[in-house]
């Protein structure tokens, strides 16, 4: 872990005679409000600053399939549409929240992105021009199997660099 944080600073974290000399001029942050997105948050954060770049911090709203899988008929308090509004009502709350952490020197907007989580943040990674995303690494193989692990999604499918940061 040590040695990760190291490269990150030496790569991401320029010193002051380097600052603004063109490392990352976009970064995109994945964020759902849980604790690895908001590790991953003050990570951007600190990259942005340092190199002068613009921030962009994404949400996505999932809709999860399981809620309409079922052994028959029944009856559920929620359509669709309203389960939608709803998710999408919880993560524009985050990203208030996130965009709040944000210093007012840092250029930073807000994106609600639909669909898969790693796919979304993906197309919007590689047709935004971002140079680097930053996400959220869950501790534990079983939060990661119950998170379909959006780093690895990102890992495995994107072309932009992802740093994965763990909660503290």
């Amino acid at each position: 872990m040590a040695v990760a944080a190291q490269d990150v600073q030496r790569t991401l974290l320029p010193t002051p005679s380097h600052a603004g000399d063109g490392h990352v001029n976009r970064v995109l942050v994945a964020f759902d409000g849980s604790p690895s997105a908001w590790a991953a948050l003050q990570q951007g954060i600190r990259v942005a600053v340092s190199n002068h770049a613009r921030l962009t911090i994404a949400a996505v709203v999932h809709e999860p399939s399981g809620v309409w899988m079922g052994f028959g008929a029944m009856t559920v308090p929620y359509t669709r549409d309203s389960l939608r509004r709803d998710l999408e009502r919880e993560m524009r709350r985050h990203l208030a929240e996130a965009r709040d952490e944000v210093p007012a020197t840092v250029s930073v907007t807000t994106q609600i992105l639909h669909g898969r989580p790693w796919r979304a943040i993906a197309e919007l990674a590689e047709s935004g021009g971002y140079d680097l995303v930053v996400t959220g690494r869950p501790l534990g193989r079983r939060a990661r199997l119950l998170r379909h692990s959006v780093t690895r999604g990102l890992l495995s499918r994107t072309r932009v660099s992802v740093l994965a940061v763990a909660p503290q």
